[in-house]
């Protein structure tokens, strides 16, 4: 906790209880939180806490590069605190959000294009992830079992 204190100090951001909460939940998870998932898990632990506070902050950590937001489901934006250069995936059956690793080309490797800078990258893979893929073929095999 001491560490992500020093990054919110590094960063001119006044810690309050609920700016450490809402960075060390986003840190802390293996997955893609939406407003609506960060506010109820910080409800639990500050019953006051209004959904304002929870898009005041995650805007404020936007700024400071702490936060991104994802828009890669068209219905909820989702917040990712891993701020390197990476792409993402959407299940389209399960609807989560996965970080995809993969090798940036020479493009965007120097952040520039036909003389434009780059300066944030969001690729977004749409399809169906390796879980609901087993799940399917599971499924399908037990069906021809039955038959």
């Amino acid at each position: 906790m001491k560490d992500k204190i020093a990054i919110l100090k590094e960063k001119g951001i006044r810690i309050t209880p609920q700016r450490l909460g809402v960075y060390d939940l986003l840190c802390n998870t293996n997955k893609h939180l939406t407003v609506d998932e960060i506010y109820r898990k910080m409800k639990d632990k500050f019953p006051a806490i209004s959904l304002a506070t929870i898009y005041t902050i995650l805007e404020l950590y936007g700024k400071k590069n702490l936060a991104r937001e994802i828009r890669i489901n068209f219905d909820k934006s989702c917040y990712d605190s891993r701020m390197d250069a990476h792409h993402h995936f959407y299940c389209k059956k399960c609807k989560k959000v996965f970080d995809v690793d993969i090798p940036l080309c020479l493009t965007l490797q120097r952040s520039e294009v036909d003389g434009h800078v780059i300066q944030e990258l969001q690729g977004y893979f749409y399809g169906i992830c390796r879980e609901c893929r087993v799940g399917a073929v599971n499924s399908e095999n037990k069906g021809r079992a039955e038959s």
